[in-house]
């Protein structure tokens, strides 16, 4: 039962990663799109598209700062569970 969860804990691991990565993509892409768009344009939806972008990279942030915390969290559990296995003398 115990490796069941622990693979299922690895698995949640990697989605995690996969989800700060592409969070982490996304972040970049909306800094090069606002910087890319108001050097070309100070027109009204240059201003809209600016902010959709601002919040878009707010939501990335709080949704990365989520993720590893749960992240590390989850490491931490693993950390126990495998290290009881692996290191009974101390």
């Amino acid at each position: 039962m115990t490796e069941d969860t622990n693979a299922a804990r690895h698995k949640t691991l990697a989605l995690c990663q996969k989800m700060l990565r592409l969070n982490t993509g996304i972040i970049l892409a909306a800094f090069a799109l606002i910087i890319i768009l108001t050097t070309i344009s100070t027109a009204e939806w240059v201003r809209v598209a600016g902010k959709v972008l601002y919040y878009l990279i707010v939501s990335q942030a709080v949704a990365s700062a989520v993720t590893w915390y749960y992240r590390t969290r989850l490491e931490k559990a693993l950390a126990r569970v495998e290290g009881d296995g692996s290191h009974g003398d101390h």
